[in-house]
């Protein structure tokens, strides 16, 4: 048996086996509330809920499992969602936020931010804005809305300007991933905002993205000096997620794809599914390097399953459960899948798949 065929069959048999290690995350009786691990969870990893949750549906959807529930168990986990969402519009969940520990930022620190225009670091407030894109990606997953409409970004085309110029464009990494959810927000949101003019402010956005596109690398990011390989490549899928929401195409798929074939991703999850999704979508738009590109996935495939543990999970680092999560300490990172970890690892399984085009029932990869 080739090698291909060997990876085919582990794909066949993961897709029945993950749905036993999400029963095993499940708390009875709750549908949608999950625990981050099985063993090693600590207290505040227990008590929070709502990203465990939202990556527990993404699971299925990845699987083309979530329609196989019964609807009534699909509406009780999507009003398990809707639940932590405020009246201001955001989605809290307080159990997270208290296990964040704001920073004490120096004087020098302070100065920093003050004279570079840059927001100051917030992990909570950052923490409520990544958990509410998150839900809302979620719920739309399912042509579902949250209960309020939500407003807390720039909903004029002046303020949206000046907070996309106040990220960090130096580390695109993060400024990428907020104005990802800035796109999430306009295009999902202010549609049902009264006054706020929604084709104005993704048009804003558009332009701004356009403006940070590297011709030479594909990245975004502040000129002259492109970021680190992480930075660069992290933050490129950032952008590409935000276009995504907005309906724009990538600026330069070719070079995109050049910068990542350099060499392949670290191990950690969240670097997999970064590389493997700027591949996936720089697809869409050119053939540029595809068989390369399909040679190399056999290979980050065989990486991916080093990550999984025998509850049939993956771990989100190879042989260690996630053990931070936002800043707070969900876990004592043992040898163990983790919530997080499968979610990151099966979706970047699914894009693969079909990168490769292999005929696989189910696997599909999924809008973040």
């Amino acid at each position: 048996m080739g090698n291909d065929a060997i990876r085919i069959e582990w794909l066949t048999t993961l897709r029945q086996r993950l749905p036993v290690f999400l029963a095993s995350l499940q708390i009875e009786n709750q549908p949608g509330r999950y625990l981050p691990c099985r063993d090693g969870a600590i207290l505040s990893g227990e008590r929070a809920a709502l990203g465990f949750s939202c990556f527990a549906k993404k699971i299925l959807d990845a699987l083309g499992l979530w329609e196989s529930l019964p609807h009534s168990e699909q509406s009780a986990w999507l009003e398990f969602i809707r639940a932590f969402q405020h009246p201001d519009g955001a989605f809290v969940d307080p159990a997270l936020l208290a296990g964040i520990q704001q920073p004490s930022l120096t004087l020098r620190a302070r100065l920093h931010n003050h004279l570079h225009g840059l927001t100051p670091v917030d992990p909570q407030h950052d923490a409520i804005l990544a958990e509410t894109k998150q839900a809302i990606a979620t719920l739309a997953s399912s042509n579902w809305t949250p209960r309020f409409p939500f407003g807390d970004f720039p909903t004029n085309e002046s303020a949206l300007l000046n907070r996309l110029q106040r990220y960090d464009w130096r580390a695109p990494w993060g400024a990428g991933a907020k104005s990802a959810a800035l796109a999430l927000f306009i295009q999902t949101q202010a549609p049902g905002l009264s006054g706020v003019d929604a084709p104005a402010l993704r048009l804003t956005l558009s332009h701004f993205l356009a403006g940070k596109a590297d011709r030479t690398t594909g990245g975004y990011f502040l000129p002259p000096t492109p970021p680190a390989r992480g930075q660069l490549i992290n933050g490129a899928m950032k952008v590409l997620n935000a276009l995504e929401w907005l309906d724009e195409p990538i600026h330069y798929p070719q070079q995109l794809i050049d910068t990542c074939l350099l060499q392949g991703p670290p191990p950690a999850g969240c670097h997999v599914v970064d590389w493997i999704f700027v591949l996936h979508r720089a697809l869409r738009h050119t053939d540029h390097r595809r068989l390369e590109i399909q040679s190399r996935l056999g290979e980050v495939i065989d990486r991916i399953r080093a990550h999984q543990c025998t509850d049939n999970g993956f771990s989100y680092q190879p042989g260690k459960a996630q053990s931070g999560y936002y800043g707070a300490t969900i876990s004592r990172g043992l040898h163990e899948g983790d919530l997080h970890g499968t979610c990151l690892l099966t979706w970047a399984l699914a894009m693969s798949i079909e990168i490769l085009e292999w005929d696989l029932p189910g696997w599909q990869s999924f809008r973040a």
